[in-house]
């Protein structure tokens, strides 16, 4: 059952549209991800002065990745309760990203945020379900 909510948790997330706001238009945050590591190998952690929410999201999309990486690896776990630890790292990672492009969005355009957030609410209610089912399989 955690395995399904962990998969399930993995696809909502990257589902979320991020707006970019020099005008190119949305993309989901699992093209993010795939850019990020090209990006990053290129230019390195280069935050650019006159566009901070666009440099920021490469590094957002980075952190993102990794928390589905540590995901994908324990799907493969045989039981996968016995590395909590690492589920709760793995969703924080993903969490914290997503807060972030929520802040970024936020200062940046309230329509942007508005985008951001409503395709992200299943996420969230999701990862509280997730947290649930770890709390509830413990007991």
């Amino acid at each position: 059952m955690i395995k399904r909510a962990l998969i399930i948790i993995l696809v909502l997330n990257s589902i979320i549209l991020i707006g970019v706001p020099a005008g190119h238009g949305y993309l989901i945050m699992i093209l993010f991800e795939f850019i990020s590591i090209p990006t990053l190998i290129k230019n390195g952690f280069d935050f650019q002065k006159e566009y901070p929410f666009e440099s920021s999201l490469i590094l957002t999309a980075f952190v993102s990745l990794i928390g589905k990486l540590i995901s994908i690896v324990l799907l493969f776990s045989k039981n996968i309760l016995d590395k909590k630890n690492w589920i709760y790292i793995g969703l924080t990672l993903i969490l914290i990203s997503f807060l972030f492009v929520c802040y970024g969005a936020w200062n940046h355009d309230n329509f942007l945020f508005a985008i951001t957030l409503g395709s992200g609410i299943p996420f969230l209610m999701y990862f509280g379900r997730v947290l649930y089912l770890i709390n509830r399989e413990n007991k």
